[in-house]
């Protein structure tokens, strides 16, 4: 009995010790291998090819409606034409593109006469732009409108003066309203027609002549200023020329300072805008005035006599007089204000600044040429300029111009020291310049003398006429030569001169109405005696061809 009990326990011993080694050889299955990980999806290329636009609708070149529509598509090697979008502008109209959208056509309404370029340009879903542009070039040209009898000088519609001058004009921003100055004769004419038909409005200016600066608010045409009694003292007007004020410029003057320039600030405050004069003696007495304006005159306050940077170091400048002044346009914002003064006679420096100051508009001072490299002489590096006196100097601004960012600071400035009615005489330098802040460049406007100009637009897209002082003989006549650049912003911008220049002798003044599809020139008789004929002229082509 012991031995089978043995005997059960080693079996059973045996049996789990063979179960147990025997484990490890029951074959496996094997382990499965994985399959191979697809390659990932090849992206489409980047779609980088730009879509086209086609104009399909368009008016004729010359028509003689204002009422006008365009039509357009575009194509595009991915977008599907009807999910294309478009941005378009009217020069002479649009101040810009408008923004992106599925519109096709745009109709304008009421368009006054001139010559237009309209621009429209696609866009795909990947944000590509059309580079080219679509283009079409129209010319309105409507009858003008019989107008009710308007009290004229000489019983004309046409400002057209024998014996004297049209020596200073001004436009208002409403794209009616002109003023004209007749110099010798003490007169101011104002238009509410835009030049066809004109009244004298210089009842209640004092002053014995010459009558010789002019200048309209920018914002608001109703506000006008002229310099009387020989550059000596301002009056103003807040009513369009039914009344005027003096504004007692007269008593704050030195002895033998005169007025050179005047402007017209765009309003600011609540409300609040200011007149600025420059001022010159001939040896460098010259200062700034301003005179802050709150529907009427306040007072004249010296913003230039020991205000900081007036007389800098660097250039030494011990100093100036001042030959043209001009407001910034977004002057409520940087409160920019910009002069071309040329310093005293040597051994002082002799020459000619743009000046930059910034006004302090909660009070009545300046701070002058506190950026960089400023002043900046006007000419070429490597070339000259001379000092007081300058016989003209003139200033323009695109609609961009911003005086506190360098990027913006683009200014079109002119100056001669050469004789009225002298065409070589003085610094051979004198010519149209473009400063891009510090960069100063010489347009080449010559071989006249300029002695004013006048931009529209902005930098980008912008035209600058250029009058010139000296006359001579043309098919039509006596007549005084302007030019107009489409590209002024360009290093070498293309000039052309008038075909059927503006009437009158001497010292044409330019100006642009403010959709920039007219321009307007003054001439005047300087030099040319007293039986030339001056007068005021349009222009409906860039200057191309005039008409009184």
């Amino acid at each position: 009995m012991r031995m089978t009990n043995r005997f059960i326990t080693l079996f059973s011993l045996c049996l789990v010790l063979l179960i147990w080694t025997g484990a490890d050889c029951v074959p496996q299955p094997p382990t499965p291998t994985p399959p191979p990980t697809p390659p990932p999806p090849e992206l489409p290329p980047p779609d980088t090819t730009r879509p086209e636009t086609i104009i399909t609708s368009t008016p004729g070149e010359t028509i003689d409606y204002n009422e006008v529509t365009f039509e357009w598509t575009g194509s595009d090697d991915t977008t599907p034409t009807t999910d294309l979008t478009y941005s378009c502008y009217l020069e002479g109209h649009d101040t810009d593109y408008s923004p992106f959208t599925l519109d096709t056509a745009r109709t304008y309404y009421e368009l006054p006469d001139g010559s237009y370029v309209f621009y429209v340009k696609s866009q795909d879903e990947a944000g590509n732009i059309d580079p080219t542009p679509a283009t079409s070039e129209f010319t309105i040209a409507t009858a003008v409108p019989e107008e009710a009898e308007v009290e004229v000088p000489g019983g004309s519609q046409l400002l057209i003066l024998i014996g004297s001058e049209v020596n200073r004009i001004a436009v208002g921003c409403d794209g009616k309203t002109i003023y004209a100055l007749d110099s010798g004769n003490a007169q101011l004419y104002k238009s509410d027609l835009s030049g066809y038909g004109w009244n004298i409005i210089s009842a209640g200016i004092a002053g014995a002549a010459t009558w010789d600066e002019l200048a309209v608010a920018p914002d608001d045409p109703d506000i006008v200023a002229v310099v009387t009694n020989a550059r000596t003292e301002v009056y103003m007007s807040i009513d369009g020329g039914t009344n005027f004020h003096v504004t007692g410029l007269g008593g704050k003057l030195g002895a033998g300072e005169r007025v050179q320039c005047l402007a017209i600030s765009p309003c600011y405050g609540t409300p609040s805008r200011e007149l600025a004069v420059g001022t010159a003696t001939g040896n460098g007495g010259g200062k700034v005035w301003v005179n802050i304006v709150n529907h009427f005159a306040s007072g004249w306050q010296d913003i230039s006599t020991g205000a900081a940077g007036w007389l800098p170091t660097a250039p030494a400048i011990s100093g100036t007089d001042v030959f043209a002044i001009k407001y910034s346009p977004a002057f409520a914002a940087d409160g920019t204000l910009l002069a071309i003064v040329a310093s005293g006679p040597a051994p002082d420096t002799d020459d000619t600044y743009l000046y930059i100051g910034i006004r302090d508009l909660a009070s009545k001072t300046a701070i002058w040429n506190d950026s960089p490299r400023y002043p900046i002489e006007i000419c070429q590096s490597g070339q000259d300029t001379p000092g007081t006196p300058l016989t003209y100097a003139d200033l323009a601004l695109p609609a961009d111009y911003s005086g506190g960012m360098p990027s913006s600071r683009h200014v079109y400035a002119c100056w001669s020291d050469n004789p009225p009615g002298v065409a070589v005489a003085g610094n051979a330098n004198d010519d149209v310049y473009r400063l891009d802040d510090t960069m100063c460049y010489r347009l080449q406007a010559r071989p006249d003398i300029i002695c004013s100009i006048a931009h529209y637009g902005f930098y980008s897209r912008g035209k600058l006429l250029a009058g010139a002082m000296m006359s001579a003989n043309t098919p039509f006549g006596l007549a005084t030569q302007v030019y107009c650049t489409l590209n002024p912003q360009s290093t070498c911008p293309v000039w052309q001169k008038s075909l059927k220049p503006p009437t009158g002798p001497n010292e044409a003044q330019v100006a642009w109405s403010p959709s920039g599809e007219m321009a307007y020139s003054g001439t005047s008789s300087i030099g040319g005696g007293g039986s030339n004929e001056s007068a005021f002229s349009h222009s409906r082509d860039n200057g191309l061809t005039w008409n009184q």
